[in-house]
């Protein structure tokens, strides 16, 4: 019998015009889990940690995902996100963005804590640029499935 426990991530991320409340865009994509992330999972499994993955980090920095990235490349903003239980072993945790000035993001992660000095990364994603501003919203959704 194998029966690997893995962590899989996928990333929803929406421009959304704040006025209206219309998605202008959406796009959906996979995850890379980092080496922190796998650590940190396996501290909080034998109660080593207690810091939990509930911060969402964007930023402007394309550069490909590697499983030894510790940050994202090009920091924007990190918010605590709202969590849930979804069902089927899913964990999720979303965030919407707003902003004061236009932005390219290009990177999103999910993190331990709110501070980015000392935090861990559990995961790294990159994605067509989405072009936000002050009439535009950014909604990540992370979606952990433990399969």
């Amino acid at each position: 019998m194998n029966d690997n426990v893995t962590p899989k991530g996928i990333m929803v991320i929406k421009r959304i015009d704040r006025k209206t409340g219309r998605v202008l865009d959406s796009e959906t994509v996979e995850n890379t889990v980092v080496n922190t992330g796998k650590e940190r999972v396996a501290k909080l499994l034998n109660g080593e940690s207690t810091d939990v993955f509930k911060y969402i980090a964007i930023g402007t920095d394309a550069t490909a995902v590697q499983v030894t990235d510790t940050a994202l490349i090009a920091e924007n903003t990190r918010a605590l996100g709202t969590t849930g239980y979804v069902a089927d072993y899913k964990a999720t945790v979303t965030k919407t963005f707003e902003f004061l000035s236009a932005y390219s993001i290009v990177e999103a992660g999910l993190f331990d804590s709110l501070t980015v000095s000392g935090s861990v990364m559990f995961d790294r994603f990159t994605f067509t640029a989405k072009e936000v501003d002050t009439d535009t919203d950014l909604e990540v959704t992370i979606t952990i499935t433990v399969s």
